[in-house]
């Protein structure tokens, strides 16, 4: 799934500039004048009146950055005189002083500004709690909010970037008057991230303020430019076009006569024209504002910067619209490739939620490339295809590569970050609610969140230097089909914003749809399926799965209503993603399927065909969580032995309580914590099951069994490092969306011995599961309800305990999409170990065999074939 992005640059804070700093760099640069000369020489007279390390070289030396960068003149020597900028700060006034809090500041911005903001947060992130202290409510402090602004802005972190606007703001309105133009850029900082996070009645409040200051003005000043083009972004995003024109009017006029026509701030201005003209239906004047924008871009900011990237995919989707389709096509490439390495440099020092949040809003420009090749896959379908899948999960790549070099590590500095980050998580776990139980449990949740996130950085810059390839693993086509297994057919899936092509009516809409890739092995050719829009196709996978709910909720009664709802459902679903390949598929004996978007959440094993199911039929269907799976890297790791461990003892005092029918499911963050777990009787003989058909088929290696009040998470965290089956059979918990928007890995866990005592002692949620080594893991086998749910994210899939046991090295996982019973779990797994131990068959032959032995018996018998008794179990990574 990828997002489309907003399209207004927010740059109104890097002109207007507060305290020291503004005297001596506000007045506006003359077109004629060389810019950083001028400060320069400013710098050197205060190094002859002030000599050593004194606040006014502090001040001038960061007023020269700050030129240097608002002209594009940046380079070595900035780097140099941002760090001198430091070192002087900090001889001149101590690092707890404003000055040096400014002074990292503004090393922060100038890491925007070479689009590298990941490493400027941590430094903004200190500048600011240092002015916090020693500099609340004064212009001084609102620059300082203002880099933090501007860098999670950069890194697309909305709620960071408006809690830091909205500091910045208040700082200047209650640093008094004086500020006007200043407090008219903050204001429009804020309005952008408002907007993007739907407060629309805030953002145009804080955009007509910001407009009327500017419109107070007696005079020109060097930040009207800018001030004018945002706000005409702002309106024509707002549908206000004859507003929006009147203020970008102004502002190309105002850039052209201040800076020059060749000018950045050129740039801007004819960006937001040609967006406007585009919306207008203006082709030709669009197209020429367009290209001189992406010219100016590509010479101020160079062709990889992700501001080029953004001008690109502006131009790319209104060629498309316009028909220019291999021009579109190409730039829009370009500018996804741009944004994919940026994204993946970004993620090598991020937090898994920032990391989100990142993959989220820069995944745009393949949405154009992806609406092309729907339409005409003779322009480009393998250069598509092999974006689309160097795009897809870069976040849990990341965290993958991550977490393996923190495993190579015997440093104890890190060893005791996690266990400070394991501490952490159980104070979130302990903390976690929504605010319904009480202010004072939200914030300690809260705080546990940023500390947490801090100790991630920390642990992620220091696994650079444990990596053994530093290069990041960038996997092409070529790799993908000289991988394929033979008689087998790759099916991927893409979840995509469907632009409007070769239209000229403005008013044409987007739409999300889905389109189907397919690679054979040997094959040059390369299938594209437009399987049209994604709102009737993600009905249907929820009328499907509503009705498995009902059937794992009904207690068998209305079993064939329930059954026959789920097959009309199931087939119309049929015809829409699997019909139109199905020719593709005729004769290969493996599929392997990457889902996107919600179809991760549907059994393909059971869509109806015919008066069964396609489980009956050939091919086998296995599940990839990317095309990556298909070429692993290298595991060197090799382990023996099976753990199973099931029926935990849940109440340690006394275990009389009734059984429970399901292992698990989802339940909001206040049920979590008064939730009583109940005993899983039919866990206990699965796991003793298990454990004697391994002793039976695999003597040569060891099994350990583990039930009762011994299957504690300690046990399973001592042993699961150690074996090559990983089988738990257990509850799991899937917390919904009243707990926040934090890591979507600590929404999910299993719960181990002890829980309804202890609970932050005996659940283990999918965050601390990455962490673990389970490289050389062949199989986690995951019975319980629900484990192959999560968080859906753009470009990631589904974030839960099937993606937490991949991340930390497991090589495939069997999993459930739905809540499983737990006699019937039992007799699904006994047919799963009988295929692999007995038949010694493949992970995806001996999934689908399983369900398929489970369907047929209870067809013989008489029982209701509803798919949620046998189709729930479901198979992912390697397919072997």
């Amino acid at each position: 799934m990828r997002r489309t992005g907003a399209s207004i640059i927010l740059l109104a804070g890097l002109i207007v500039l507060p305290g020291r700093v503004l005297a001596q760099s506000a007045a506006a640069p003359a077109a004629s004048v060389d810019p950083v000369a001028e400060v320069r020489a400013k710098l050197a007279a205060a190094e002859a009146a002030h000599p050593g390390n004194t606040p006014e070289i502090a001040d001038a030396l960061m007023a020269l950055v700050q030129r240097e960068r608002i002209t594009r003149q940046i380079g070595p020597e900035t780097d140099a005189l941002a760090q001198r900028a430091l070192d002087v700060s900090s001889a001149a006034a101590g690092k707890d002083s404003i000055l040096y809090a400014s002074a990292l500041a503004s090393r922060a911005k100038l890491y925007v500004s070479e689009d590298r903001p990941e490493q400027g947060r941590p430094l903004a992130e200190q500048a600011l709690e240092i002015a916090r202290r020693v500099a609340p409510g004064t212009n001084d402090m609102a620059m300082v909010a203002d880099a933090l602004d501007k860098i999670c802005w950069a890194l697309h972190d909305k709620p960071c970037a408006l809690h830091a606007a909205e500091e910045a703001v208040a700082a200047i309105r209650a640093s008094g008057p004086g500020n006007d133009l200043y407090l008219a850029s903050m204001l429009q900082d804020m309005a952008q991230i408002q907007l993007t996070m739907q407060d629309v009645a805030g953002a145009r409040a804080a955009m007509i303020e910001s407009a009327a200051i500017v419109d107070r003005q007696d005079k020109p000043a060097p930040s009207m430019a800018v001030l004018e083009s945002n706000a005409g972004a702002f309106f024509s995003r707002q549908n206000q076009p004859d507003e929006a024109m009147v203020h970008l009017k102004k502002s190309l006029a105002l850039s052209e006569k201040l800076y020059g026509p060749d000018s950045v701030q050129v740039a801007y201005a004819t960006r937001n024209l040609g967006g406007l003209d585009e919306k207008l239906g203006r082709s030709r004047e669009s197209a020429e504002q367009y290209d001189r924008a992406l010219a100016l871009f590509r010479k101020w900011y160079g062709p990889t910067h992700t501001y080029t990237a953004n001008a690109e995919e502006d131009y790319a989707r209104a060629l498309a619209q316009w028909g220019t389709l291999p021009q579109a096509l190409d730039l829009a490439l370009h500018a996804q490739k741009s944004y994919r390495e940026y994204s993946t440099l970004c993620l090598r020092v991020m937090p898994m939620r920032q990391a989100l949040e990142l993959v989220k809003s820069t995944s745009t420009p393949v949405n154009v490339a992806l609406s092309i090749v729907a339409r005409h896959p003779e322009l480009g379908t393998a250069a598509v295809y092999q974006e689309e899948i160097r795009s897809r999960g870069l976040v849990a790549e990341e965290m993958a590569r991550r977490q393996a070099s923190l495993n190579r590590s015997n440093d104890p500095q890190i060893a005791e970050l996690l266990k400070e980050l394991d501490n952490e998580r159980s104070a979130a776990i302990k903390s976690s609610g929504s605010t319904a139980t009480g202010a004072e449990n939200l914030q300690a949740y809260n705080d546990s969140t940023v500390r947490m996130e801090h100790i991630e950085r920390t642990l992620a810059e220091r696994s650079l230097a444990f990596r053994a390839d530093q290069r990041n693993r960038t996997v092409a086509l070529d790799d993908v089909r000289a991988h394929l297994p033979q008689h087998s057919v790759l099916i991927s899936y893409v979840n995509y914003l469907r632009h409007p092509l070769e239209s000229r009516d403005p008013n044409a809409r987007s739409e999300w749809s889905y389109l189907a890739f397919v690679l054979h092995p040997g094959s040059e050719r390369i299938r594209v399926y437009d399987l049209g829009a994604a709102k009737p196709i993600d009905d249907l996978v929820t009328s499907a799965r509503a009705a498995a709910d009902a059937e794992a909720h009904g207690g068998g009664m209305g079993a064939r209503r329930n059954e026959r709802q789920y097959r009309e459902a199931g087939e119309v679903l049929r015809r829409k993603i699997w019909d139109p390949l199905r020719a593709d598929a005729a004769g290969a004996r493996l599929a392997l399927v990457v889902a996107d978007g919600v179809l991760n959440l549907i059994p393909f094993a059971g869509l109806p065909e015919g008066n069964g199911y396609l489980v009956e039929h050939g091919p086998v269907i296995h599940m990839l969580t990317s095309e990556r799976d298909l070429v692993p890297a290298e595991d060197t790791a090799k382990k023996t032995g099976l753990l199973a461990i099931g029926s935990p003892q849940f109440n340690l005092a006394s275990n009389a309580e009734p059984a429970a029918p399901l292992r698990g499911g989802t339940v909001s963050c206040d049920e979590f914590h008064t939730l009583d777990f109940h005993p899983l009787p039919g866990s206990g003989s699965e796991v003793s099951e298990i454990a004697q058909a391994w002793r039976r088929w695999n003597r040569s290696e060891t099994a350990s069994l583990v039930t009762g009040a011994d299957a504690t998470r300690g046990r399973f965290l001592s042993e699961a490092e150690h074996n090559r089956i990983l089988h738990v059979a257990t509850h799991a918990f899937l917390l919904d969306q009243s707990c926040g928007n934090g890591n979507p890995l600590m929404h999910s866990g299993l719960v181990f011995a002890g829980a309804n005592s202890n609970r932050e002692d005996s659940i283990l949620t999918a965050q601390q599961i990455a962490s673990l080594d389970l490289s050389g893991v062949d199989w986690a086998v995951l019975s319980a309800c629900n484990t192959g749910n999560g968080e859906l994210h753009d470009g990631e899939g589904v974030l839960g305990l099937e993606r937490a046991f991949r991340v930390a090295g497991a090589r495939s996982v069997i999993m459930t999409l739905w809540p499983v019973d737990d006699k019937i779990t039992h007799q699904f797994m006994h047919n799963l170990y009988a295929e692999r131990l007995g038949r010694h068959a493949s992970t995806s032959d001996a999934v689908w065999n399983a369900s398929r032995s489970l369907l047929l018996e209870r067809r013989a018998a008489g029982k209701s074939t509803h798919p949620w008794y046998w189709a729930g179990f479901v198979g992912s990574g390697a397919w072997e």
